[in-house]
């Protein structure tokens, strides 16, 4: 079969490799589709690391069921793949923090992922795709979508009536955004480097934008819009800068959450403001069970909206990711999913 195998920095080839076979519990899924994620072009600027190379990266798979392994579905079945794995055992499984498994695997990280053919992922892992939804959209909800979730329901615990920012609104923004709104949030404010990036997030429910420009104080502009800050800045982008710009847009006792995977260290307010204004800062990663298939129902309800794609065929995508991971514009925008 075909992979994009990665070796190293700027190394992505399209490779002929053994068809994978089933470990223990493993399931075998044919790809449908798989998003391309920030952390796959970490991997490729050479600031974050894969387990072992070469590897095939990808987790945010959708695909159709080929062995069902223990997963108790039918071969034949549309489903998506839960990126993490957890062991059930360790100390953070017992509180029921699973995205912090201290023995956790993510697929195309971890172990061979969703850039090829077909792949290998524990029975465990998937979860069917509701009817009447397409493996473009469900594949966004594995990772952008089940990550914005975590954030906004779980780790920010956004209530109804507060005012929140959402820095960043790309693929798990412009979700966040939607989710936002669904809570009842009386003020959303967008920010983003991008105009056409915060056009869209008007369109999903956002009240406010805010364009990033090298003079801009988010903070400040934030704070004008909402009458004295917001109570819950969600980052999403995982820069210093904007990790401060989350905090600095805070009314007292609120909380900042960051979201965003970046490796710059911070430097923001003195501690005298934290312990004055009381503001709280926490970080939020992955999602946990339930999140994923809390994503697929608003997709298929209708009440969320998955973000534009941009398709190329397995084929023709190393070169397309390459290019993102240098930061190159995406040609007509969206989010990059490859398909067979």
């Amino acid at each position: 079969m075909r992979a994009l195998r990665f070796h190293g920095p700027r190394r992505l080839d399209l490779e002929d490799v053994p068809e994978p076979t089933p470990g223990d519990g493993d399931a075998i899924v044919a790809l449908s589709a798989c998003g391309v994620c920030g952390s796959d072009l970490h991997f490729l600027d050479g600031t974050a690391r894969t387990r072992y190379v070469p590897i095939t990266l990808g987790h945010e798979i959708a695909g159709v069921v080929r062995h069902p392994g223990v997963s108790g579905l039918a071969a034949g079945t549309a489903v998506v793949v839960m990126a993490g794995t957890h062991c059930g055992s360790c100390r953070r499984c017992g509180e029921g923090r699973f995205n912090l498994c201290e023995l956790m695997e993510v697929i195309g990280i971890h172990r061979d992922g969703g850039l090829a053919d077909l792949v290998a992922v524990p029975g465990s892992a998937l979860v069917p795709i509701p009817a009447g939804l397409t493996p473009l959209d469900a594949a966004t909800a594995v990772d952008a979508g089940a990550t914005a979730y975590h954030a906004v329901i779980r780790s920010a615990a956004l209530a109804a009536g507060e005012t929140v920012v959402v820095i960043g609104v790309g693929g798990l923004g412009g979700y966040a955004v939607q989710m936002a709104r669904n809570q009842g949030a009386a003020v959303v404010v967008a920010a983003d480097v991008d105009a056409a990036a915060l056009a869209r997030a008007t369109a999903l429910g956002a009240d406010e934008t805010v364009l990033i420009e090298p003079d801009t104080s988010v903070g400040r502009r934030v704070k004008m819009l909402t009458d004295g800050g917001v109570d819950v800045a969600l980052e999403f982008v995982g820069r210093a800068a904007s990790v401060d710009a989350a905090i600095k847009s805070l009314r007292p006792g609120g909380r900042a959450i960051a979201v965003g995977v970046g490796v710059e260290p911070l430097v923001t307010l003195p501690p005298v403001l934290w312990s004055n204004n009381e503001y709280q800062l926490r970080g939020s990663y992955g999602s946990l069970p339930g999140d994923t298939e809390a994503v697929l129902a608003g997709l298929a309800a209708g009440s969320l909206i998955a973000p534009p794609t941009r398709v190329v065929a397995l084929q023709d995508a190393a070169p397309a990711i390459l290019d993102l991971s240098t930061g190159v514009p995406a040609s007509g925008g969206g989010r990059l999913v490859v398909t067979p």
